[in-house]
């Protein structure tokens, strides 16, 4: 079921320096017939564009068939707590948003009220909220520009920007324990989506273990369940899932079409039994895929 599981990778040893990591990615006359893929671990140098570049390029002219690429136990994290606060920023704009579209609606119902100072009153009420909504939306926008800049320097970033701009022949990308955040897994899906799109070399398992993104990054998961045309693997175990994220990866499942495997064990924080009772009503409607819940 699984390429991490049984195929052998080609294993770099621990902490090299970028110097050294490229050395061991040169372009060699060795034959690397017997790997299906490349373990690159707990780098001690910055993951750059320039090293996802070189990694990326290793797994394509090297390995005769599509392949693994782990690059698990690297740090991707900004270190500078930019996923967090965009993850803020964008959920805050979308309430305030709404609350503009809300008071404009208000707006232009107060003309309809018989009394006239009845009618003011709420028209004054609306003018009030649009002011204060507009205001907050131009400071967030202003927020977010700053926050989106500072993402494209974050190392999830770049890795997934190469990993989207090239062809790599990855069959099995694994980022475990690579302190992930949920901005990243947006980011990620829609690469995975638009590389499935293009149909050029599509991921087929995901590796996601050990990365805290907890609920909030399940909506990204969702999404690439339900439009995903390709992936058959995906691993999240001990991701931090409530009984709330465990079931809204499973909804993402109803109308999948390619899954064969989800592991979802280790997930402390979500209720066995309730997670089992979410599965059963999921397999009403996908009964093809292997969900493993302990």
């Amino acid at each position: 079921m699984s390429v991490v599981a049984t195929s052998p990778l080609l294993s770099l040893p621990y902490n090299l320096s970028k110097e050294d990591l490229f050395k061991q990615l040169e372009p060699s006359s060795r034959s690397y017939k017997e790997f299906q893929g490349l373990e690159v671990p707990m780098l001690d140098c910055e993951f750059d564009a320039e090293v996802a570049d070189r990694i990326l390029d290793f797994c394509c002219r090297t390995f005769k068939d599509r392949c693994v690429c782990s690059v698990a136990h690297n740090d991707l994290d900004s270190g500078i707590g930019c996923e967090q606060q965009l993850y803020n920023a964008l959920a805050e704009r979308e309430v305030r948003d709404r609350e503009l579209k809300n008071h404009q609606e208000a707006k232009r119902k107060s003309g309809s009220e018989k009394d006239f100072s009845v009618s003011a009153a709420k028209r004054r009420a609306a003018e009030d909220g649009i002011s204060v909504a507009t205001a907050r939306l131009a400071v967030l926008d202003e927020e977010l520009n700053d926050l989106n800049r500072k993402k494209k320097e974050a190392p999830w970033y770049m890795l997934f920007s190469t990993l989207n701009s090239r062809r790599s022949r990855i069959d099995c990308l694994d980022l475990t324990n690579c302190c992930l955040h949920a901005t990243g897994l947006v980011f990620l899906t829609q690469v995975m989506l638009e590389i499935e799109q293009r149909e050029d070399d599509p991921i087929f398992e995901l590796v996601l273990d050990g990365n805290n993104v907890g609920d909030q990054g399940m909506t990204a998961i969702c999404t690439l369940l339900r439009l995903t045309s390709h992936l058959h693997t995906l691993r999240l175990r001990n991701v931090g899932l409530t009984e709330r994220g465990v079931s809204q990866v499973l909804s993402g499942l109803v109308s999948n079409k390619t899954l064969k495997f989800l592991d979802l064990r280790a997930n402390g924080l979500a209720s066995i039994e309730v997670t089992k009772a979410a599965y059963t009503g999921v397999q009403r409607f996908n009964p093809r895929v292997e969900v493993l819940l302990e």
